[in-house]
């Protein structure tokens, strides 16, 4: 495999679609409870956050060659909006990677000082130009570039419209149970894994001749 790089990144980038939805869906189900940072309830489960938040970072990690992999599909039945969804989606990835680590500062204050002190130092730094423009914002260019990625996909009918659809459900389901337990919240993985596991299982049965030039015209949308 590795002396033939087209099979090399076309495995690669199978195994990436597979490997984001799980690590993120191992960490919304290993994450503690609440939808807060509390110093309580991070100290009560240690390992948990610290668990968590390296799925996470492995997530946003894995993230990359799928954003790769999916602006390659497009490059010869779309390249403005293959462009424009790597563009995104690998900013956005780079930023979500510094923000999971800010689970591991939480743990630290909550372990050194009083409740009171570590959450007047987790507001501050959410509260910081800096980290609101700089780290937090940036980071939501991930969902529109993957995104726009799958709706091109779905447009130029290498995907069915299902895909999207699943994967935007998927990203709004955190968000809108950030109150439930965290299984509940885990739930938009699997709509995910649903979404990027059918283009992962097209990418891993794909010719290499096929993934070597991007797909050029429709493909079944049965897998």
């Amino acid at each position: 495999m590795l002396k033939n790089p087209d099979s090399f990144r076309r495995i690669v980038a199978g195994i990436a679609l597979l490997a984001w939805p799980v690590f993120e869906f191992l960490a919304f189900l290993t994450s503690p409870p609440g939808a807060e940072h509390a110093p309580e309830v991070f100290r009560t489960h240690e390992t948990a956050v610290q668990v968590s938040a390296l799925l996470y970072v492995w997530a946003a990690l894995a993230l990359i060659p799928v954003v790769l992999a999916l602006a390659h599909l497009l490059r010869e039945r779309a390249p403005r909006a293959s462009g424009i969804g790597a563009a995104l989606g690998l900013v956005g990835a780079g930023h979500g990677l510094t923000l999971f680590t800010t689970d591991f500062y939480d743990l630290a204050l909550a372990q050194v000082l009083p409740d009171a002190q570590a959450e007047a130092v987790t507001q501050r730094a959410g509260e910081l130009p800096g980290f609101v423009f700089g780290m937090l914002l940036p980071g939501f260019l991930l969902h529109v570039g993957l995104i726009t990625l799958l709706v091109t996909l779905a447009v130029v009918k290498v995907a069915p419209w299902w895909v999207p659809v699943a994967a935007l459900a998927g990203t709004i389901v955190p968000f809108v149970t950030m109150d439930q337990a965290p299984v509940v919240q885990s739930t938009g993985a699997l709509l995910h894994l649903a979404a990027y596991g059918w283009i992962a299982l097209r990418v891993l049965r794909m010719p290499d001749a096929e993934w070597r030039g991007g797909v050029g015209s429709p493909i079944s949308t049965r897998v």
